[in-house]
C-alpha cells in the first residue's frame, strides 16, 4: 500500500483592488509611549471659523522615532499657545489641560492628522469657563511638546453671523417681558409688607 499524495493548502482568495485609486496600507502601530522630544506637530485651522464659537484646528503629528510608538498628550508635554499679535489668548499651562485628549498611534515616516478643538474663549488667569470670547481677528497658534520640534499657523476669526431680524427682535420682546414680570412680582411684594 502507498502513502496518500500530499494535498496543497488552499492559497488564500486575494482581495480585488480599490477601484477609486486608493491604495490600501498596513501600518505597524506599538503600544511603546512616544518619547516627546521625538514629536513634531504642524498645526493648521479651515478657512471661515467664527467668534463665538468652538474653533476646529487640525494637528498633523509624527515621529523621527525607528520605531511605531503610541504618543499620549499630557497636559505637561504638549504646551499650546493662542495669541493675538504677542498677546497670549489661551495657553495650555494655565488651563492645565492638553487639546489633544486621545492617543494617537504613530508608525515611522507616517504623519497622523487629527482634528481637535480650542473653546474659542481667553485661559484668563484660572481659565474660567466664564472667560470672555476671542474677538474677532488674526491669530496664531503654536505647538509643541517638551524638547519636540514645535510648529505654528496663523488663522482668521471672523465675527460670529448676526441673528435674524425676527429672531432677534423675539429675543428682545421675551426679555422685556420677563423684566416687566419681575418689577410686578417686586411691587406686589412691597405692597404685601
Amino acid at each position: 500500500m502507498s502513502a496518500p499524495a500530499p494535498t496543497a493548502a488552499p492559497s488564500p482568495t486575494p482581495k480585488p483592488a480599490p477601484t477609486d485609486g486608493t491604495t490600501t496600507v498596513a501600518l505597524s502601530s506599538g503600544t511603546q509611549a512616544c518619547d516627546p522630544e521625538s514629536i513634531r506637530i504642524n498645526p493648521s485651522v479651515p478657512a471661515d471659523q467664527t467668534t463665538r464659537d468652538v474653533v476646529d484646528i487640525e494637528l498633523t503629528i509624527s515621529s523621527t522615532s525607528k520605531k511605531a510608538c503610541t504618543f499620549t498628550a499630557k497636559s505637561s508635554d504638549l504646551l499650546v499657545v493662542i495669541s493675538a499679535g504677542k498677546t497670549a489668548i489661551w495657553d495650555s499651562t494655565v488651563c492645565k489641560t492638553s487639546l489633544l485628549t486621545q492617543a494617537v498611534k504613530l508608525s515611522p515616516g507616517w504623519s497622523t492628522v487629527v482634528p481637535v478643538e480650542w473653546s474659542g474663549r481667553g485661559s484668563g488667569p484660572a481659565c474660567s469657563k466664564k472667560e470672555g470670547w476671542a474677538t474677532p481677528g488674526r491669530y496664531t497658534v503654536q505647538i509643541g511638546t517638551l524638547g519636540g520640534e514645535p510648529g505654528k499657523t496663523t488663522f482668521t476669526l471672523d465675527p460670529a453671523p448676526k441673528l435674524e431680524k425676527d429672531e432677534s427682535d423675539e429675543e428682545s420682546n421675551e426679555k422685556k417681558a420677563d423684566d416687566e414680570k419681575k418689577a410686578d412680582e417686586k411691587k406686589s411684594d412691597q405692597k404685601s409688607d
